[in-house]
């Protein structure tokens, strides 16, 4: 292409009558568009790069090209002596070249691919471009074994046998050059976007090689199914790489996100859906196919107001007085321990100095998450209307989940009952009995974060872990994996079941059970009124799938469902406490209570796969 002109048209590359009968493809691809011909013209300068036969390709192509182009010696068919060849003698050199460089391109893919992607078709290939590109107007064999070599060493065959990359001026399908600081890739990539759009073609390849591998696996053999998922997986992969503004090459960017759980999830719920393996669309995909499906409000059904109403009405009429707290929450039951004698009898002091210790483990928990942020996937029903996707929540929108609102909850729980012991042993009694708010809230508390705990860990443990492991492996178990959220899954239970069993032994009493539903039902309406707040693209979002407002009678049904699990885990909470308190009074010691503390939690907790 020199002056931005091209030359006359050049004929296909020579082929042995073996490889003509093994390809019908043209030889000839245009560098800008990848167009297959065999009328293509070369660039005037290099000769090694093609476009097709129109000033279009020619003109969008020059800008980068013109970087890497350079003069191409064009050698003729000489003899050592340096006279020229007779007709015999070429046609002699050329078949016994061509026959040569076909084994020896059976013996470079035979080491380099894998035998069970190996096809004659790549092999044909990679012999056409050695041909035309070493042999094609060349020296005589014996001049060619070094410059042979040398190129050799520079190439490296792709590791899936099928993407084609142009890295280089003249590297077609088949080989991949490797770039060892080349300034010229700079030149010719100056960023990311500018590579990825040379490298559009490879990375679309790549895309859909990783997509068909995972439908073998899956069983699928769809071919329009795997299109439709590949094409959604390469919009995602270039959109995310762009976003994160990673400066990469076909490999290097894609071993990167290999290592980026994010992405691995994100992807696998994208090909997941593309192959018809998930109902749910995710948001990635969404806006890609330009799905609007995002509502603008989604105010909770009518019938479904009503039985929240007349829930909460009822659940406020069997409140407990305050003289029915007041006797519960004394003094004594917050400063006395469970055992009179033993290791595990502790002072009013210790007792204090622990709750605060658990209080102070809650708010160290709440800062990480609040400073660290979450990911959300929003996950709804098959019938639901909402807009399913990835949230990324910061700051105090952290603490909208549910298990947050328990966790911080037991947190104020604990600072309330270490804060009694140690107004006692200072002798500051006064501040508790002017201000009875400090015992009732202690007590009230607990009795509603204590069977919360046990319900999340008990959620989390067998339902919410399994299904993501079952459906996404370890990338889709990473989030529950993370520190923090193993303590709000597990170190809720770790420090109730302590308190109850081997400290003070605070009353959860059933009389009580009002309570919790009223918690739940606060909840609830917290979801509703905050629903258009959390992600203003997505519409409204609800954190959990049962807050879900757009399912008809299931909303009522999930709302019933809620308010009856909080009044059972009160309950059973109850009994074991009751449980607790008959072993305490025959007299065991402490090893019943120990062996308790172990069962419940082996149960309820998880750490791992």
């Amino acid at each position: 292409m020199k002056n931005g002109h091209l030359q006359g048209t050049v004929p296909a590359p020579p082929t042995t009558p073996e490889m003509a009968a093994s390809s019908t493809d043209p030889p000839f691809r245009c560098s800008h568009c990848g167009t297959s011909s065999t009328t293509l013209k070369p660039c005037s300068g290099c000769s090694r790069v093609y476009y097709c036969n129109n000033s279009t390709c020619l003109q969008k192509a020059y800008p980068s090209h013109k970087s890497v182009c350079s003069p191409r010696v064009v050698r003729v068919h000489a003899a050592d002596d340096g006279a020229l060849m007779t007709a015999k003698e070429r046609e002699t050199i050329e078949h016994v070249e061509s026959k040569q460089l076909h084994l020896l391109t059976q013996s470079i893919i035979e080491q380099k691919i894998r035998p069970e992607i190996l096809r004659s078709d790549v092999s044909t290939d990679l012999t056409t471009w050695l041909r035309h590109m070493l042999l094609g107007p060349a020296q005589p064999l014996n001049k060619q074994k070094n410059f042979i070599q040398d190129i050799l060493n520079d190439v490296d065959l792709c590791a899936d046998a099928e993407i084609f990359v142009e890295a280089h001026a003249g590297c077609h399908k088949g080989l991949i050059l490797r770039n060892r600081g080349d300034g010229r890739k700079k030149k010719m990539y100056p960023g990311p976007e500018a590579e990825l759009r040379v490298r559009e073609d490879v990375l679309q390849s790549r895309c859909l090689l990783m997509v068909l591998e995972f439908s073998k696996r899956k069983g699928i053999e769809d071919m329009v199914l795997q299109q439709k998922a590949a094409q959604d997986f390469y919009v995602f992969y270039r959109r995310y790489m762009l976003e994160k503004g990673r400066c990469y090459n076909t490999y290097t960017g894609m071993s990167a996100c290999m290592g980026d759980q994010t992405f691995m999830k994100r992807s696998e719920d994208i090909v997941m859906f593309g192959l018809g393996l998930e109902k749910e669309m995710p948001l990635e995909v969404a806006e890609n196919r330009n799905v609007t499906t995002c509502l603008k409000n989604a105010p909770p059904p009518f019938h479904t107001v009503v039985v929240f109403a007349i829930a909460m009405v009822g659940c406020l009429w069997s409140l407990p007085s305050w003289k029915s707290i007041d006797e519960h929450a004394t003094i004594e039951a917050f400063t006395t321990s469970i055992f009179k004698e033993g290791p595990f009898n502790l002072s009013p002091l210790a007792l204090g100095v622990i709750r605060m210790v658990f209080a102070m483990i809650c708010i160290i928990i709440t800062r990480g998450k609040i400073v660290n942020g979450a990911q959300f996937k929003a996950t709804y029903l098959a019938e639901s209307k909402l807009q399913r996707g990835v949230i990324d929540l910061a700051g105090v929108k952290t603490q909208g989940f549910f298990t947050s609102w328990a966790w911080n909850l037991l947190g104020l729980t604990f600072f309330l009952g270490g804060l009694v012991p140690l107004l006692v042993v200072y002798e500051r009694e006064d501040v508790l009995t002017t201000n009875p708010w400090i015992l009732r809230g202690a007590l009230i508390s607990f009795e509603i974060a204590a069977p919360c705990a046990l319900f999340i860990s008990f959620i989390v443990t067998y339902s919410l872990w399994p299904k993501a492991y079952k459906t996404h492996g370890s990338a889709g178990t990473m989030g529950f994996r993370n520190w923090v959220n193993l303590w709000q899954h597990n170190g809720n239970t770790a420090m109730v079941l302590v308190e109850l069993c081997l400290m003070g032994g605070l009353p959860v009493k059933i009389s009580h059970a009002a309570v919790a539903p009223i918690f739940a039902g606060c909840y609830q309406l917290f979801m509703w009124l905050l629903a258009n707040h959390w992600s203003p693209k997505h519409g409204p979002v609800f954190l959990y799938f049962f807050s879900d407002t757009t399912l008809g009678m299931k909303t009522t049904v999930f709302l019933l469902v809620l308010l009856a699990v909080m009044f059972v885990f009160f309950a059973l909470f109850s009994l074991l406490e009751m449980g607790v308190s008959k072993i305490e009074e025959g007299g065991y010691g402490a090893l019943p209570n120990v062996c308790c503390v172990m069962l419940v939690s082996s149960l309820l907790m998880k750490f791992k796969d």
